[in-house]
């Protein structure tokens, strides 16, 4: 294999996808008041919702330096392909462009290609995924980056908040409207419009009715659904997952369904009991 294959832990890719396909991950620090934690390495999901819980305030996100990807840029590999999170919502694209610049100021040997996958969490790991899917086969890089922006143009997702208390930390809702949405039981459907940006999708009523809402909206907007993959992360709610994945099942036949963990990164904003769905 002459393509290395890297992205960061915003992807929320189960272990056993990154080690089948060789994928290296490049984490995000994580910072609880005056303590720093590596996402997914001293700071697993579930401990993290459980820290969460007991903070008043939300945790700093800080993005991985070029240096990260400058020492992941080693090894034989001829092209490396990095793809990132979404540069609308965090400046891991930006440091892996400095990297890359940093790179070729002294070496000619590799060619780097940084891809802004306008996604997050298993969005984003899809677009991963598919790529790495494509190096084990053995296709040429041209037709890799090809597919590449194909995969990003394609991918949708979605995603449901089972609580607005992170919203309400962050400040992006007052805490009385937070407060009332919660007394009504008010869920609220997210989605990305394509460019990496999030906005609001819907407003639903009930837990039921939105997990139910959740599915038709992925009939509503997923075409040629027997030849893609739908992934599904949650924020430490992995009952509701597999019942999601059930009703999902019922309706429609995808190609593959996965289940992953929403990471500390995502999970700041999503808060627990979240459900992120997304197809390619």
């Amino acid at each position: 294999m002459n393509i290395k294959i890297i992205t960061d832990s915003c992807s929320d890719l189960p272990e056993e996808i990154v080690e089948k396909y060789k994928i290296t991950v490049i984490p995000l620090e994580i910072r609880f008041k005056d303590e720093t934690y590596i996402d997914g390495i001293d700071l697993k999901s579930d401990d993290f919702f459980d820290m969460l819980k007991k903070s008043d305030e939300l945790p700093k996100t800080a993005s991985p330096s070029p240096e990260q990807f400058l020492d992941a840029f080693a090894g034989p590999e001829e092209d490396i392909i990095v793809v990132t999170i979404s540069s609308k919502l965090s400046s891991t694209y930006n440091s892996a462009l400095i990297a890359k610049g940093l790179y070729e100021q002294d070496n000619d040997d590799k060619k780097i290609h940084i891809l802004d996958s306008k996604n997050a969490s298993v969005g984003e790991g899809l677009v991963v995924m598919r790529i790495a899917q494509l190096i084990k086969a053995g296709t040429g890089i041209r037709e890799v980056l090809e597919a590449a922006d194909s995969f990003i143009q394609e991918t949708q997702i979605f995603f449901l908040l089972d609580t607005l208390e992170n919203i309400v930390k962050g400040g992006r809702i007052g805490k009385v409207a937070g407060q009332i949405a919660s007394i009504l039981s008010i869920k609220l459907i997210m989605k990305s419009d394509g460019n990496g940006v999030v906005d609001l999708a819907e407003k639903v009523r009930g837990s039921k009715r939105a997990l139910r809402r959740l599915v038709e909206i992925v009939g509503e907007n997923a075409n040629n659904i027997e030849n893609r993959i739908l992934g599904i992360a949650h924020a430490n709610c992995y009952e509701k997952a597999l019942e999601y994945k059930k009703m999902i099942e019922e309706r429609y036949n995808f190609k593959d369904i996965i289940i992953s963990k929403i990471g500390a990164t995502i999970g700041t904003y999503s808060g627990e009991g979240g459900l992120l769905v997304a197809f390619l």
